[in-house]
Parts: C-alpha cells; structure tokens; sequence
C-alpha cells in the first residue's frame, strides 16, 4: 500500500471509530445501528475498515487487561 491508501484507509477506519462509538454511546439507538450496518455494507473497503478497529480495539483491551494485572501484582 503506498500512502494515499493508507491515509484512505486511516479515513475509513476514523468513520468506522465514529459510527461505531455512536453505538456504545448510546446502545439503544437504533439508529446509530442502522447507520453503522448500512455503512458497513457499502463497500468492501468499509468492511475492512471496520475489521482494522475491531482488531485495534481488541489489542488495545489486551494491553489495558495486562496493564491492570501488571500493576495488581506490583501492590
């Protein structure tokens, strides 16, 4: 990938982060739901947006869960 790809891609994964926050924020709002599946479901590239943060997402929980047993062991 050379850099216009990667700043798309960083651009789709913001909007991912944006629509996706928006159902957390407010998870019973159907709405925010429905925006996040129908974007989703435009285009390949939105779906691997959306893969690229889940997976972003799921690291960082790793590293706050091994940050927090490290730190319960210190004390």
């Amino acid at each position: 990938m050379d850099r216009a790809d990667d700043a798309d891609m960083t651009a789709l994964e913001i909007k991912a982060y944006e629509l996706f926050l928006a159902t957390h924020v407010e998870p019973n709002n159907l709405q925010a739901r429905e925006a996040l599946a129908s974007w989703v479901k435009q285009s390949p590239a939105h779906w691997r947006a959306f893969r690229a943060l889940d997976q972003h997402l799921y690291e960082a929980a790793l590293l706050l869960a091994h940050a927090q047993h490290d730190l319960a062991r210190q004390q």
